[in-house]
């Protein structure tokens, strides 16, 4: 029997993993955020033909960023998958800690000659010490099981969630000054600029769809309405938007943040990780 258990190498492998997906995206976009600024900056804005190259660029930052969140799903959900074992693991030390072990049975021999004393049965030091060894790996196992499930969410929550968040900050911080250009043009470019978002690859595809702006989601055996807001108090020809997400009563529960998104997908595939990550 084994004295102990080997240290578990998962929560390495989860950092290592996550990291990979967020360095690439990461780099990426800082990278192209940093051109779009630069393009912007001045007084005098881009061509419109570059204006819509910015906004193909910064529809497909956005996509990158949607697709680490959709990678970063399973392995949320691999933490949950560890409830069984560790409640496995908690039953089967209570059964150990609780179960009467004597070490002997019967009456001591007093000597007399009435004696009827006598040991009947016992169990050997050896017995004991690999009784004592089961319950300790179990102890063991236990614990390393809470601290691997523990360290995978707080890589998702903490660490993950937030670089993210971080990226996807930095790539709406071009929306102002983007759209302020396009605010500028005259009315027939602006309606050439809005063919040209209506017509991105993002905004194709789009499932579940039940209504104008309103869609459908299932997390388990739940269903939520996912409905898309113009933000009437965002000034100019492009207007904010927001994702708001109602419960089956009809009540908002959540909502996302206004954005100059250019791309219906992605507001909804934003409201849907913070579904998954925020909601029963």
């Amino acid at each position: 029997m084994p004295c102990s258990i080997p240290p578990s190498q998962l929560a390495a492998f989860v950092a290592s993993l996550l990291g990979q997906l967020e360095g690439k995206v990461m780099a990426r976009v800082l990278s192209e955020v940093q051109k779009i600024i630069a393009k912007l900056r001045g007084n005098i804005c881009p061509p419109v033909e570059e204006l819509k190259k910015i906004i193909k660029v910064r529809d497909n930052l956005t996509n990158a960023i949607n697709a680490v969140e959709k990678k970063v799903e399973p392995i949320k959900k691999f933490a949950d998958i560890l409830d069984p074992p560790i409640k496995a693991g908690k039953a089967t030390v209570l059964v150990l800690e609780q179960i009467p072990i004597p070490t002997s049975i019967g009456t001591p021999p007093i000597g007399g000659t009435a004696d009827i004393g006598g040991q009947l049965s016992s169990i050997s030091i050896g017995a004991q010490n690999r009784f004592a060894q089961l319950l300790n790996l179990a102890c063991q196992l236990l614990e390393l099981l809470q601290r691997d499930q523990q360290a995978i969410k707080d890589l998702v929550s903490i660490s993950t969630v937030d670089s993210l968040n971080e990226v996807r900050d930095r790539l709406n911080s071009i929306d102002l000054k983007l759209f302020e250009c396009v605010d500028q043009l005259p009315d027939s470019l602006k309606e050439e600029i809005l063919a040209e978002i209506e017509n991105l690859p993002s905004n194709a595809g789009i499932t579940d769809q039940t209504g104008e702006n309103t869609y459908d989601y299932f997390k388990g055996d739940r269903k939520y309405t996912i409905r898309i807001i113009v933000d009437e108090n965002s000034p100019g020809f492009a207007k904010k938007r927001f994702a708001i997400v109602e419960n089956f009563e009809g009540v908002t529960v959540l909502r996302g943040p206004s954005s100059f998104s250019s791309s219906t997908k992605v507001l909804i595939d934003e409201i849907k990780f913070r579904i998954n990550n925020q909601l029963p």
